[in-house]
């Protein structure tokens, strides 16, 4: 084969390549009003461009290949637990998605980080002002009626403004706190008796970062840490380790410490009592915040 037919086959193949990548470009661009405001495809990259980067053989992940080149851009971009993005982060983000085309998906009322968003207005204004639009929730699937109506108190102390999810269901249990001397015996005797009543549920233990050493000495079987197996019977988990995650039944250990933990201690404190599907308990030595006072108390 001579250069002349070698050149003709490239040059036949980067049409090919040029041709699919215009065709790409036309469904991104179908049934998208004509407004000015609103970026394209086209406005972002050309056809010739476009197919430039379609590198046969190339093996690599969309995230190393964006990480490899400073120009990337996405054409859509999927954020979960969004509220825990700062200013800086929601810059980083909308540098890298020009378009503004986003699904975001989160909670303020659970927000954790210092940094983290307050107001979905304050944190997309800048960057959208009034083009974004907020589909709200309000079917609570995971917790039942009985938790639900303690998390509400914690969350209109929290924000009043805030909506309370209604509980598609209820189980029948109502939450309990227990008051004890000692926190490593409490704990114990709180587990076997939650065990018992479970069988072959999972239980978490949800506790501030002050109290895991102890609890972990009271329940030495208990899966801990950030690699701990959530298939385990009993885990021992940090509230920033349990949230997004669901058990058959917990117990908060030490509340007034996790909302004192932090400037979003009351977010904290209601991430970890929505964790549970079934039983919620609560054991502590200190007074339990004014949200949980009305929790009937048990031996």
């Amino acid at each position: 084969m001579d250069d002349a037919e070698e050149r003709a086959i490239d040059e036949a193949e980067a049409a090919r390549a040029k041709a699919y990548a215009e065709g790409v470009l036309e469904i991104l661009s179908r049934d998208i009003d004509d407004d000015p405001e609103v970026l394209m495809a086209y406005d972002l990259i050309d056809p010739s461009r476009l197919a430039d980067r379609q590198v046969a053989g190339d093996d690599l992940s969309v995230a190393e290949r964006a990480a490899a080149d400073a120009r990337w851009a996405y054409g859509h971009v999927i954020v979960d637990e969004a509220q825990e993005l700062s200013a800086m982060a929601w810059r980083a983000l909308m540098r890298r998605c020009p378009s503004r085309s986003m699904t975001l998906v989160g909670d303020v009322a659970q927000t954790s980080a210092p940094a983290g968003t307050a107001s979905w207005d304050a944190a997309l204004r800048p960057y959208a002002a009034d083009r974004w639009r907020r589909t709200e929730l309000t079917v609570n699937y995971r917790t039942p009626a009985e938790i639900m109506a303690v998390a509400a108190d914690v969350l209109r102390d929290i924000d009043p403004a805030l909506a309370v999810p209604t509980s598609i269901r209820a189980v029948g249990e109502a939450p309990w706190r227990r008051r004890v001397a000692d926190i490593a015996a409490g704990i114990r005797d709180a587990v076997d008796a939650e065990v018992g009543h479970l069988g072959d549920g999972r239980l978490a233990v949800i506790v501030p970062d002050e109290c895991l050493a102890a609890v972990r000495t009271a329940l030495p079987e208990a899966a801990t840490g950030d690699d701990t197996d959530l298939t385990a019977s009993v885990v021992v988990l940090t509230v920033r380790q349990a949230k997004g995650l669901e058990f058959d039944s917990v117990v908060v250990v030490e509340p007034a410490a996790i909302v004192g933990a932090s400037a979003r201690g009351g977010n904290d404190l209601y991430v970890a009592i929505t964790r549970a599907t079934r039983r919620l308990g609560i054991v502590h030595a200190a007074a339990v915040p004014v949200a949980l006072a009305t929790i009937e108390t048990v031996p």
